[in-house]
C-alpha cells in the first residue's frame, strides 16, 4: 500500500458582524457592483496607510485557534508577502505568515492532526484573466489560514477530518458560509516524498478529489520510472484532475519583511480568558456527552451535533421527552422536512416548545406518527400552536378498538384477493390493507394497532 503524506493550508472568509474589511471600513458585501466597496486603503493608493486591524476579525481568529487546540501568541506581527500579480494592488499581501511571523495560534492539534499555525491575512482582489478586469471589492477581506502538518495518511481520513473541521468552525460562526472555503493541498507519496502543491481548490469535496487524483498520478509516474518533481498544480474541476502550473516556489521567493505600517498586536491572559468563556463545547466532546448522558446511539449524536442549533434543540427537548424518541425525530423527521424545504433550522421558527408538544402527543398516543409528520411539515412554513391545531382540525388518533375493527372488517370485505394473498404468506398484502385503513382515516390510526386487529380478524 502506498504511503502518503498530505497537509493542508485552508483559507476561509472570517464571519465578522460589522461586515467591514480587515484594514479599512469598506463593506465586505459579496454581491455589490464591482469596484464600489473600495477606498484608497484597499486599493493601495500612494500615501494611503492601513487602519488598525478589524478587532472582530482578531477576536474571531483567536477563537478559531483555541477551538483547534493552539497555543495563542500574545504578540502577533503582520508581514509583507511580496509577489507581482494583477489582483494585488500594493505588490504585497499583509499576512501573519512568513519568515518573521508571529501567527495567532501555533502547535495545535485537532482530531489527531497537528496544526502548525492559524493566522490572519487580507484577501487579494478578484482578477479575471480572460477579460483582464479587476474587482477590488474583495481586496482586504479578512481571511483565516489554517496550516496543518502533513499528518493525513489517507484520503478517507482527510474527508472525515474536513467534515469535523467545518462543523467546529460553524459552532462559533467563524466562517462565512456563503463564501465557503478553499485550500492549498500538499501531497507526496513514498519513498522520496517530493512535495506537490495543488493550489486554490475551492470546496471540501474538491479538496478530497484533488488529493485522490494526485495520489494516483504520482503512483503512475513512479511505476513508469519517472521522478516526482516539486511543483505547483491546479485542480481542473470539470475533469476531476490536476494540471501543471509551475515549479514550486520557496519561501524566499516572497521576500517577507515585517509590515512597517502596522504595530504588533499585544494581548494578555485576561483577553484570552474572555474569549475562552464565549466558546461553546466542541462538537466531538458534545457527541460523546450526548451519547453517554442521554443513552442515544453515537451515530444519532453525530448527526444531531452537525448543527449547534439542532444539538441545542435536542437537549431542550430531551429534558421533557424520551431522549430516544427526541433523537429519532430530530435526526430523521426534522432533517427530512428541512432538506425538502431547502432550509437550515435557523431559517425556521421551530423551537423546543413545538417539538415537546408534538412528541408529547405521540407519547400519549393522542396523534399518530403520520399525523405528526404532516404537522411538522406545516411547522417548517410558519409557527402555530400544535394542540390547538390538533383540536381544530380533529386530528386526534382513532383509538377505539370497536371503531377500528369496523373499518378493518369493511376493508377485508372489499379486498378478498389481498386477504387470500396474505393467507398464502405474502406479508406485503397486510401492508396494503393497513394502507387502506390509513387512507380511510386520513392517517389517524396507529399502524401497529391495525396490524394486531387485521391479524386477529383474518386468522
Amino acid at each position: 500500500m502506498t504511503e502518503i503524506k498530505c497537509g493542508l493550508e485552508i483559507h476561509g472568509y472570517i464571519n465578522v458582524e460589522n461586515k467591514t474589511k480587515l484594514f479599512c471600513n469598506c463593506s465586505i458585501e459579496e454581491d455589490a457592483t464591482p469596484n464600489t466597496n473600495i477606498c484608497p486603503i484597499c486599493t493601495a493608493m500612494p500615501g494611503s496607510k492601513p487602519m488598525l486591524p478589524n478587532k472582530q476579525a482578531v477576536d474571531k481568529i483567536i477563537a478559531i485557534a483555541l477551538m483547534l487546540g493552539c497555543k495563542i501568541n500574545k504578540r502577533m506581527l503582520f508581514q509583507r508577502k511580496h509577489y507581482s500579480w494583477p489582483d494585488l494592488p500594493a505588490g504585497f499581501q499583509k499576512t501573519m505568515s512568513g519568515s518573521y511571523s508571529n501567527p495567532v495560534g501555533v502547535n495545535g492539534k485537532f482530531l489527531g492532526i497537528r496544526i502548525s499555525d492559524v493566522h490572519l491575512e487580507e484577501d487579494p482582489a478578484r482578477w479575471d484573466p480572460v477579460t483582464g478586469n479587476v474587482d477590488y471589492n474583495r481586496s482586504g477581506f479578512p481571511l483565516v489560514e489554517i496550516v496543518t502538518e502533513p499528518d493525513f495518511k489517507s484520503t478517507n481520513e482527510l474527508r472525515d477530518w474536513l467534515k469535523a473541521l467545518l462543523t467546529t468552525l460553524n459552532y462559533i460562526k467563524a466562517i462565512d458560509k456563503n463564501s465557503g472555503v478553499k485550500a492549498d493541498t500538499n501531497i507526496s507519496i513514498g519513498p522520496k516524498f517530493s512535495r506537490v502543491e495543488v493550489k486554490n481548490v475551492n470546496s471540501f469535496s474538491n479538496i478530497v478529489k484533488a488529493a485522490e487524483y494526485e495520489v494516483l498520478r504520482q503512483e503512475e509516474e513512479i511505476k513508469e520510472g519517472k521522478e516526482i518533481k516539486q511543483q505547483t498544480r491546479a485542480f481542473d474541476e470539470k475533469h476531476n484532475k490536476t494540471i501543471f502550473m509551475r515549479s514550486k516556489e520557496e519561501a524566499a521567493d516572497y521576500m517577507f519583511i515585517p509590515e512597517p505600517d502596522l504595530p504588533a498586536i499585544n494581548i494578555d491572559d485576561n483577553y484570552i480568558e474572555k474569549i475562552i468563556k464565549t466558546l461553546p463545547e466542541s462538537p466531538d466532546k458534545k457527541i460523546e456527552r450526548l451519547a453517554k448522558q442521554y443513552k442515544i446511539k453515537k451515530q444519532d449524536a453525530f448527526v444531531i451535533c452537525s448543527d449547534i442549533m439542532l444539538s441545542e434543540l435536542f437537549e431542550k427537548t430531551a429534558r421533557k421527552i424520551n431522549p430516544l424518541l427526541a433523537a429519532r425525530w430530530l435526526r430523521f423527521e426534522l432533517l427530512r422536512v428541512l432538506n425538502y424545504n431547502k432550509k437550515e433550522l435557523s431559517e425556521t421558527e421551530i423551537n423546543e416548545k413545538h417539538m415537546i408538544s408534538l412528541l408529547t402527543l405521540i407519547e400519549e398516543n393522542k396523534i399518530t406518527e403520520t399525523t405528526a409528520q404532516k404537522i411538522l411539515e406545516k411547522l417548517a412554513e410558519k409557527p402555530f400552536d400544535i394542540n390547538s391545531c390538533v383540536k381544530e382540525h380533529k386530528l386526534m388518533a382513532i383509538s377505539g378498538v370497536k371503531e377500528l375493527e369496523k373499518i378493518c372488517r369493511d376493508v377485508i370485505l372489499k379486498n378478498p384477493k389481498v386477504v387470500s394473498d396474505y393467507k398464502k404468506g405474502r406479508k406485503e398484502a397486510l401492508h396494503f390493507l393497513i394502507g387502506q385503513v390509513m387512507k380511510a382515516t386520513k392517517g389517524k390510526a396507529s399502524p401497529k394497532e391495525l396490524k394486531q386487529i387485521f391479524t386477529k380478524l383474518i386468522n
